[in-house]
């Protein structure tokens, strides 16, 4: 099974410590003003792990495809 970054946009509420933490994988899409995932064939492990935890919603997951 592959791992796929993922963020529930529904109970993400904007407050931008996952891009502030990494900028490389996690940008505001300008259009939506979502979050949202920028792709790569791989991510850094460490500064995912630390958006994952200091995210107040936990909104950023790594699901199973």
């Amino acid at each position: 099974m592959k791992k796929i970054l993922a963020i529930d946009t529904t109970c993400c509420n904007d407050c931008g410590s996952c891009i502030d933490i990494c900028p490389a994988v996690f940008r505001k899409n300008p259009e939506t003003g979502l979050v949202e995932i920028i792709e790569m064939d791989s991510y850094p492990e460490y500064p995912i792990l630390e958006a994952i935890n200091l995210c107040p919603r936990d909104c950023i997951s790594w699901e199973e495809k």
